[in-house]
Protein backbone atom coordinates (compact mmCIF):
# COMPACT_ATOMS: atom_id res chain seq x y z
CA UNK A 1 0.00 0.00 0.00
CA UNK A 2 3.11 2.16 -0.30
CA UNK A 3 1.79 4.29 -3.17
CA UNK A 4 -1.56 4.89 -1.45
CA UNK A 5 -0.21 6.10 1.87
CA UNK A 6 -0.14 9.73 0.73
CA UNK A 7 -3.08 9.53 -1.66
CA UNK A 8 -4.85 12.83 -2.28
CA UNK A 9 -8.54 12.58 -1.40
CA UNK A 10 -10.48 15.71 -2.25
CA UNK A 11 -14.21 16.26 -1.92
CA UNK A 12 -17.14 18.14 -3.50
CA UNK A 13 -17.47 20.66 -0.67
CA UNK A 14 -20.25 21.41 1.79
CA UNK A 15 -23.64 22.60 0.49
CA UNK A 16 -24.09 26.37 0.30
CA UNK A 17 -24.78 27.89 3.69
CA UNK A 18 -23.61 24.87 5.69
CA UNK A 19 -20.56 25.18 7.96
CA UNK A 20 -18.43 22.40 9.42
CA UNK A 21 -20.14 22.86 12.78
CA UNK A 22 -23.55 22.75 11.15
CA UNK A 23 -22.48 19.41 9.74
CA UNK A 24 -21.47 18.20 13.19
CA UNK A 25 -24.81 19.33 14.66
CA UNK A 26 -26.63 17.31 12.00
CA UNK A 27 -24.49 14.29 12.86
CA UNK A 28 -25.52 14.56 16.50
CA UNK A 29 -29.20 14.66 15.54
CA UNK A 30 -28.86 11.71 13.16
CA UNK A 31 -26.51 9.70 15.40
CA UNK A 32 -29.02 6.96 16.14
CA UNK A 33 -29.92 6.68 12.45
CA UNK A 34 -26.30 5.97 11.49
CA UNK A 35 -25.43 3.96 14.60
CA UNK A 36 -22.93 6.48 15.94
CA UNK A 37 -21.87 6.00 19.56
CA UNK A 38 -20.87 8.76 21.97
CA UNK A 39 -17.22 7.87 21.46
CA UNK A 40 -17.59 8.18 17.68
CA UNK A 41 -19.28 11.57 18.05
CA UNK A 42 -16.51 12.78 20.36
CA UNK A 43 -13.94 11.58 17.85
CA UNK A 44 -15.69 13.36 14.96
CA UNK A 45 -15.92 16.56 16.99
CA UNK A 46 -12.20 16.33 17.68
CA UNK A 47 -11.48 15.62 14.00
CA UNK A 48 -13.55 18.58 12.80
CA UNK A 49 -11.89 20.86 15.36
CA UNK A 50 -8.49 19.95 13.90
CA UNK A 51 -9.55 21.19 10.45
CA UNK A 52 -10.21 24.71 9.16
CA UNK A 53 -13.19 26.25 7.39
CA UNK A 54 -11.36 26.48 4.06
CA UNK A 55 -10.74 22.71 4.13
CA UNK A 56 -14.44 22.24 3.37
CA UNK A 57 -14.36 24.10 0.05
CA UNK A 58 -14.84 21.99 -3.08
CA UNK A 59 -11.65 20.41 -4.38
CA UNK A 60 -9.75 20.76 -1.09
CA UNK A 61 -8.28 18.09 1.15
CA UNK A 62 -9.99 17.81 4.54
CA UNK A 63 -7.79 15.68 6.76
CA UNK A 64 -5.93 15.41 10.06
CA UNK A 65 -2.90 13.38 11.09
CA UNK A 66 -2.55 13.08 14.89
CA UNK A 67 -1.67 9.59 16.08
CA UNK A 68 -4.13 7.37 17.92
CA UNK A 69 -2.32 7.93 21.19
CA UNK A 70 -2.33 11.72 20.73
CA UNK A 71 -6.05 11.67 19.94
CA UNK A 72 -6.73 9.47 22.97
CA UNK A 73 -4.80 11.86 25.17
CA UNK A 74 -6.76 14.85 23.88
CA UNK A 75 -10.05 13.06 24.49
CA UNK A 76 -8.93 11.48 27.76
CA UNK A 77 -9.86 8.05 26.47
CA UNK A 78 -8.27 4.62 26.12
CA UNK A 79 -6.20 4.41 22.87
CA UNK A 80 -7.79 1.05 22.10
CA UNK A 81 -11.22 2.65 22.30
CA UNK A 82 -10.13 5.40 19.90
CA UNK A 83 -8.67 2.82 17.51
CA UNK A 84 -12.00 0.94 17.53
CA UNK A 85 -13.91 4.18 16.92
CA UNK A 86 -11.69 4.99 13.93
CA UNK A 87 -12.13 1.50 12.51
CA UNK A 88 -15.92 1.64 12.92
CA UNK A 89 -16.21 5.11 11.36
CA UNK A 90 -14.22 3.83 8.38
CA UNK A 91 -16.61 0.87 8.08
CA UNK A 92 -19.61 3.22 8.20
CA UNK A 93 -18.11 5.33 5.42
CA UNK A 94 -17.49 8.57 7.30
CA UNK A 95 -13.69 8.63 7.19
CA UNK A 96 -10.89 7.09 5.15
CA UNK A 97 -7.56 6.01 6.60
CA UNK A 98 -4.92 7.17 4.17
CA UNK A 99 -2.03 5.57 6.01
CA UNK A 100 -0.92 2.03 6.70
CA UNK A 101 -1.74 0.49 10.06
CA UNK A 102 1.67 1.13 11.61
CA UNK A 103 2.78 4.03 9.43
CA UNK A 104 3.51 7.40 10.97
CA UNK A 105 0.82 9.94 10.21
CA UNK A 106 1.84 13.25 8.75
CA UNK A 107 0.68 16.01 6.44
CA UNK A 108 1.64 19.36 4.97
CA UNK A 109 -0.41 22.57 5.18
CA UNK A 110 0.88 25.52 3.17
CA UNK A 111 -0.81 28.93 2.98
CA UNK A 112 -3.76 27.49 4.94
CA UNK A 113 -4.28 24.75 2.34
CA UNK A 114 -3.52 21.07 2.94
CA UNK A 115 -1.19 19.94 0.16
CA UNK A 116 -1.14 16.27 1.15
CA UNK A 117 -1.95 14.19 4.19
CA UNK A 118 -1.22 10.72 5.47
CA UNK A 119 -3.72 10.05 8.27
CA UNK A 120 -7.48 10.42 8.58
CA UNK A 121 -9.34 11.92 5.62
CA UNK A 122 -12.84 13.41 6.08
CA UNK A 123 -13.77 13.56 2.39
CA UNK A 124 -16.52 10.88 2.74
CA UNK A 125 -18.05 12.82 5.63
CA UNK A 126 -18.15 16.05 3.62
CA UNK A 127 -19.57 14.36 0.53
CA UNK A 128 -22.39 12.82 2.60
CA UNK A 129 -23.53 16.18 3.99
CA UNK A 130 -26.88 16.11 2.15
CA UNK A 131 -27.55 12.55 3.25
CA UNK A 132 -26.73 13.45 6.84
CA UNK A 133 -29.00 16.50 6.64
CA UNK A 134 -31.90 14.40 5.33
CA UNK A 135 -31.35 11.80 8.06
CA UNK A 136 -31.34 14.53 10.72
CA UNK A 137 -34.64 15.92 9.41
CA UNK A 138 -36.16 12.44 9.36
CA UNK A 139 -34.99 11.82 12.91
CA UNK A 140 -36.49 15.11 14.14
CA UNK A 141 -39.76 14.35 12.34
CA UNK A 142 -39.97 10.88 13.84
CA UNK A 143 -39.19 12.28 17.29
CA UNK A 144 -42.07 14.77 17.05
CA UNK A 145 -44.39 12.15 15.55
CA UNK A 146 -43.52 9.71 18.33
CA UNK A 147 -44.43 12.38 20.87
CA UNK A 148 -47.75 12.96 19.10
CA UNK A 149 -48.52 9.25 18.83
CA UNK A 150 -47.87 8.68 22.52
CA UNK A 151 -50.67 11.18 23.16
CA UNK A 152 -52.89 9.92 20.33
CA UNK A 153 -52.83 6.18 21.11
CA UNK A 154 -54.62 6.54 24.50
CA UNK A 155 -57.43 8.35 22.66
CA UNK A 156 -57.70 5.46 20.22
CA UNK A 157 -57.80 3.00 23.11
CA UNK A 158 -60.55 5.06 24.72
CA UNK A 159 -62.58 4.93 21.50
CA UNK A 160 -62.23 1.16 21.49
CA UNK A 161 -63.27 0.97 25.15
CA UNK A 162 -66.33 3.18 24.69
CA UNK A 163 -67.47 1.23 21.64
CA UNK A 164 -68.78 -1.44 23.96
CA UNK A 165 -67.49 -4.20 21.68
CA UNK A 166 -65.79 -6.92 23.72
CA UNK A 167 -64.08 -8.37 20.66
CA UNK A 168 -62.58 -5.00 19.84
CA UNK A 169 -61.26 -4.61 23.39
CA UNK A 170 -59.69 -8.05 23.25
CA UNK A 171 -58.02 -7.23 19.95
CA UNK A 172 -56.72 -3.94 21.38
CA UNK A 173 -55.26 -5.88 24.31
CA UNK A 174 -53.31 -8.01 21.83
CA UNK A 175 -52.05 -4.94 19.97
CA UNK A 176 -50.85 -3.17 23.12
CA UNK A 177 -50.99 -5.46 26.18
CA UNK A 178 -49.58 -2.89 28.60
CA UNK A 179 -51.89 -0.11 27.32
CA UNK A 180 -49.05 2.29 28.17
CA UNK A 181 -47.58 3.85 25.01
CA UNK A 182 -45.58 6.24 27.19
CA UNK A 183 -43.05 3.45 27.67
CA UNK A 184 -42.48 3.01 23.94
CA UNK A 185 -39.95 5.30 22.31
CA UNK A 186 -39.42 3.86 18.84
CA UNK A 187 -41.43 5.75 16.24
CA UNK A 188 -41.83 2.68 14.01
CA UNK A 189 -43.40 0.69 16.84
CA UNK A 190 -45.72 3.54 17.87
CA UNK A 191 -46.87 3.99 14.28
CA UNK A 192 -47.47 0.27 13.96
CA UNK A 193 -49.65 0.33 17.08
CA UNK A 194 -51.58 3.43 15.98
CA UNK A 195 -52.22 1.99 12.50
CA UNK A 196 -53.40 -1.30 13.99
CA UNK A 197 -55.79 0.49 16.35
CA UNK A 198 -57.12 2.68 13.52
CA UNK A 199 -57.82 -0.44 11.46
CA UNK A 200 -59.46 -2.05 14.49
CA UNK A 201 -61.73 0.95 15.07
CA UNK A 202 -62.67 1.00 11.41
CA UNK A 203 -63.57 -2.69 11.55
CA UNK A 204 -65.53 -2.72 14.80
CA UNK A 205 -66.87 0.83 15.15
CA UNK A 206 -70.58 1.16 14.72
CA UNK A 207 -70.92 3.59 11.84
CA UNK A 208 -74.71 3.70 12.00
CA UNK A 209 -74.75 7.04 13.84
CA UNK A 210 -72.54 8.66 11.22
CA UNK A 211 -74.57 7.14 8.39
CA UNK A 212 -77.83 8.30 9.91
CA UNK A 213 -76.46 11.79 10.50
CA UNK A 214 -75.13 12.12 6.98
CA UNK A 215 -78.23 10.67 5.35
CA UNK A 216 -80.50 12.92 7.40
CA UNK A 217 -78.43 15.93 6.46
CA UNK A 218 -78.51 15.03 2.78
CA UNK A 219 -82.23 14.43 2.84
CA UNK A 220 -83.07 17.61 4.75
CA UNK A 221 -81.72 19.88 2.04
CA UNK A 222 -84.11 18.38 -0.51
CA UNK A 223 -87.62 19.92 -0.92
CA UNK A 224 -89.97 18.79 1.82
CA UNK A 225 -92.88 17.87 -0.40
CA UNK A 226 -92.99 14.14 -1.05
CA UNK A 227 -89.55 13.70 0.44
CA UNK A 228 -90.03 10.20 1.86
CA UNK A 229 -91.64 8.67 -1.18
CA UNK A 230 -89.23 10.39 -3.57
CA UNK A 231 -86.15 9.19 -1.68
CA UNK A 232 -87.34 5.61 -1.77
CA UNK A 233 -88.29 5.83 -5.39
CA UNK A 234 -84.95 7.36 -6.35
CA UNK A 235 -82.90 4.72 -4.57
CA UNK A 236 -84.82 1.71 -5.83
CA UNK A 237 -85.55 0.56 -9.32
CA UNK A 238 -83.61 3.40 -10.94
CA UNK A 239 -79.99 3.57 -12.06
CA UNK A 240 -77.67 5.71 -9.95
CA UNK A 241 -77.62 9.28 -11.30
CA UNK A 242 -74.26 10.98 -11.83
CA UNK A 243 -72.90 14.34 -10.82
CA UNK A 244 -71.12 16.27 -13.51
CA UNK A 245 -67.80 17.91 -12.61
CA UNK A 246 -69.54 21.30 -12.70
CA UNK A 247 -72.18 20.08 -10.25
CA UNK A 248 -69.45 18.65 -8.02
CA UNK A 249 -67.76 22.06 -7.85
CA UNK A 250 -71.05 23.81 -7.04
CA UNK A 251 -71.55 21.56 -4.03
CA UNK A 252 -67.94 21.32 -2.82
CA UNK A 253 -66.72 23.29 0.19
CA UNK A 254 -64.44 26.23 -0.72
CA UNK A 255 -61.26 24.38 0.23
CA UNK A 256 -62.27 21.21 -1.57
CA UNK A 257 -63.28 23.16 -4.66
CA UNK A 258 -59.91 24.92 -4.71
CA UNK A 259 -58.14 21.55 -4.52
CA UNK A 260 -60.25 20.21 -7.39
CA UNK A 261 -59.54 23.22 -9.59
CA UNK A 262 -55.80 23.02 -8.88
CA UNK A 263 -55.76 19.52 -10.29
CA UNK A 264 -57.58 20.54 -13.47
CA UNK A 265 -55.42 21.01 -16.59
CA UNK A 266 -54.43 24.65 -17.24
CA UNK A 267 -57.27 26.51 -18.91
CA UNK A 268 -59.63 23.52 -18.67
CA UNK A 269 -62.48 22.78 -16.22
CA UNK A 270 -62.23 19.90 -13.73
CA UNK A 271 -63.21 16.44 -14.94
CA UNK A 272 -63.65 12.99 -13.46
CA UNK A 273 -60.09 12.05 -14.35
CA UNK A 274 -58.65 14.68 -11.98
CA UNK A 275 -61.33 14.97 -9.27
CA UNK A 276 -60.44 11.62 -7.59
CA UNK A 277 -56.78 12.66 -7.32
CA UNK A 278 -57.78 15.96 -5.73
CA UNK A 279 -60.16 14.11 -3.40
CA UNK A 280 -57.37 11.79 -2.25
CA UNK A 281 -55.20 14.76 -1.25
CA UNK A 282 -58.10 16.62 0.35
CA UNK A 283 -59.00 13.53 2.38
CA UNK A 284 -55.55 13.53 3.96
CA UNK A 285 -55.80 17.27 4.63
CA UNK A 286 -59.08 16.60 6.45
CA UNK A 287 -57.55 13.85 8.60
CA UNK A 288 -58.62 10.71 6.73
CA UNK A 289 -55.71 8.22 6.71
CA UNK A 290 -54.43 7.20 3.28
CA UNK A 291 -55.08 3.53 4.01
CA UNK A 292 -58.70 4.18 5.02
CA UNK A 293 -59.25 6.27 1.88
CA UNK A 294 -57.83 3.60 -0.42
CA UNK A 295 -59.96 0.86 1.12
CA UNK A 296 -63.12 2.85 0.45
CA UNK A 297 -61.98 3.61 -3.11
CA UNK A 298 -61.48 -0.11 -3.65
CA UNK A 299 -64.97 -0.72 -2.26
CA UNK A 300 -67.10 1.94 -4.01
CA UNK A 301 -64.78 3.30 -6.72
CA UNK A 302 -62.88 6.61 -6.92
CA UNK A 303 -65.85 8.66 -8.17
CA UNK A 304 -68.26 7.62 -5.43
CA UNK A 305 -65.53 7.90 -2.80
CA UNK A 306 -64.97 11.50 -3.89
CA UNK A 307 -68.71 12.18 -3.62
CA UNK A 308 -68.85 10.64 -0.13
CA UNK A 309 -65.98 12.89 0.90
CA UNK A 310 -67.80 15.87 -0.59
CA UNK A 311 -70.87 15.15 1.56
CA UNK A 312 -68.93 14.51 4.76
CA UNK A 313 -66.78 17.59 4.16
CA UNK A 314 -69.84 19.82 3.61
CA UNK A 315 -71.58 18.43 6.69
CA UNK A 316 -68.49 19.08 8.81
CA UNK A 317 -68.71 22.76 7.86
CA UNK A 318 -72.33 23.18 8.90
CA UNK A 319 -71.35 25.10 12.03
CA UNK A 320 -74.07 25.58 14.68
CA UNK A 321 -76.44 23.37 12.73
CA UNK A 322 -78.31 20.26 13.84
CA UNK A 323 -76.84 18.58 10.76
CA UNK A 324 -73.22 19.28 11.64
CA UNK A 325 -70.88 16.26 11.59
CA UNK A 326 -68.36 16.30 14.43
CA UNK A 327 -66.19 13.41 13.22
CA UNK A 328 -65.55 13.80 9.49
CA UNK A 329 -63.60 10.55 9.28
CA UNK A 330 -66.43 8.48 10.73
CA UNK A 331 -69.00 10.30 8.62
CA UNK A 332 -67.01 9.56 5.47
CA UNK A 333 -66.61 5.91 6.44
CA UNK A 334 -70.33 5.56 7.18
CA UNK A 335 -71.29 7.21 3.89
CA UNK A 336 -68.93 4.98 1.92
CA UNK A 337 -70.34 1.86 3.52
CA UNK A 338 -73.90 3.04 3.03
CA UNK A 339 -73.17 4.01 -0.57
CA UNK A 340 -71.75 0.56 -1.24
CA UNK A 341 -75.06 -0.89 -0.01
CA UNK A 342 -77.64 1.63 -1.22
CA UNK A 343 -75.95 4.48 -3.08
CA UNK A 344 -77.70 7.05 -0.84
CA UNK A 345 -75.13 9.87 -0.77
CA UNK A 346 -75.68 10.88 -4.36
CA UNK A 347 -79.44 11.14 -4.06
CA UNK A 348 -79.11 13.70 -1.27
CA UNK A 349 -76.86 15.86 -3.44
CA UNK A 350 -79.34 15.68 -6.29
CA UNK A 351 -82.05 16.83 -3.91
CA UNK A 352 -79.87 19.77 -2.93
CA UNK A 353 -79.29 20.78 -6.54
CA UNK A 354 -83.00 20.48 -7.24
CA UNK A 355 -83.74 22.68 -4.24
CA UNK A 356 -81.32 25.30 -5.51
CA UNK A 357 -82.89 25.10 -8.95
CA UNK A 358 -86.38 25.64 -7.51
CA UNK A 359 -85.23 28.67 -5.52
CA UNK A 360 -83.63 30.20 -8.59
CA UNK A 361 -86.76 29.46 -10.62
CA UNK A 362 -89.08 30.89 -7.97
CA UNK A 363 -87.01 34.06 -7.74
CA UNK A 364 -87.14 34.60 -11.49
CA UNK A 365 -83.38 34.29 -11.83
CA UNK A 366 -83.29 30.87 -13.48
CA UNK A 367 -80.51 30.73 -16.09
CA UNK A 368 -81.72 31.29 -19.62
CA UNK A 369 -81.28 28.95 -22.58
CA UNK A 370 -77.79 30.25 -23.21
CA UNK A 371 -76.71 28.92 -19.81
CA UNK A 372 -75.91 32.34 -18.29
CA UNK A 373 -77.13 33.05 -14.80
CA UNK A 374 -77.92 36.60 -13.67
CA UNK A 375 -75.46 38.02 -11.17
CA UNK A 376 -78.01 37.79 -8.38
CA UNK A 377 -78.20 34.03 -8.81
CA UNK A 378 -75.12 33.58 -6.66
CA UNK A 379 -76.68 35.67 -3.93
CA UNK A 380 -79.80 33.54 -3.98
CA UNK A 381 -77.72 30.38 -3.84
CA UNK A 382 -75.85 31.84 -0.88
CA UNK A 383 -79.12 32.41 0.99
CA UNK A 384 -80.36 28.84 0.83
CA UNK A 385 -82.09 27.93 4.09
CA UNK A 386 -80.06 25.70 6.35
CA UNK A 387 -76.92 25.88 4.18
CA UNK A 388 -74.18 27.83 6.02
CA UNK A 389 -71.38 26.52 3.81
CA UNK A 390 -72.95 28.03 0.69
CA UNK A 391 -73.93 31.17 2.56
CA UNK A 392 -70.32 31.74 3.59
CA UNK A 393 -68.98 31.38 0.07
CA UNK A 394 -70.85 34.27 -1.58
CA UNK A 395 -69.74 33.14 -5.02
CA UNK A 396 -71.26 33.33 -8.48
CA UNK A 397 -72.56 30.19 -10.11
CA UNK A 398 -70.53 29.01 -13.11
CA UNK A 399 -71.77 29.80 -16.60
CA UNK A 400 -72.76 26.17 -17.05
CA UNK A 401 -75.32 26.48 -14.23
CA UNK A 402 -78.28 26.49 -16.60
CA UNK A 403 -77.17 23.30 -18.29
CA UNK A 404 -76.38 21.72 -14.91
CA UNK A 405 -79.87 22.31 -13.57
CA UNK A 406 -81.55 21.19 -16.80
CA UNK A 407 -79.58 17.95 -16.62
CA UNK A 408 -80.60 17.43 -13.01
CA UNK A 409 -84.27 18.09 -13.71
CA UNK A 410 -84.26 15.64 -16.61
CA UNK A 411 -82.25 12.92 -14.92
CA UNK A 412 -83.42 12.96 -11.34
CA UNK A 413 -86.86 14.42 -10.91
Amino acid sequence: MGGSQTQVLTHRGLPDGMTRWDLYGLLVKAAKHFGLTDTMLKYLRFAISRTQDQDYAAGRICALWPSVSETASQLEADPRRIARAEARLAELGFIVKSSAARCRRYGVRSENVIRYACGINLAPLVDRAREIEAAARKTCFEKEEAKRLRLHIPKLLERVRTSGDASAEEAAEVILPSRRPSRIWRYARLKEIADALEALIEKFADASVAVEMSDRCDADVAPREGRKTNSKRSSRGQPDPRLSPAQFCILASPGFEDAVRQYAPPGAPPDWRTIPAAAKDWAQVRGIPAGLWQRQVDCVGPEKAAICLLVADRNAERVSSVHQVDDLRRAFLGLARNTAARGSALHGLIGELQGLRRQLHASGTMPDASGHAPRSGGEIAAQMAGEPSLRSRQRRLPEATGQVFREMSEGAE
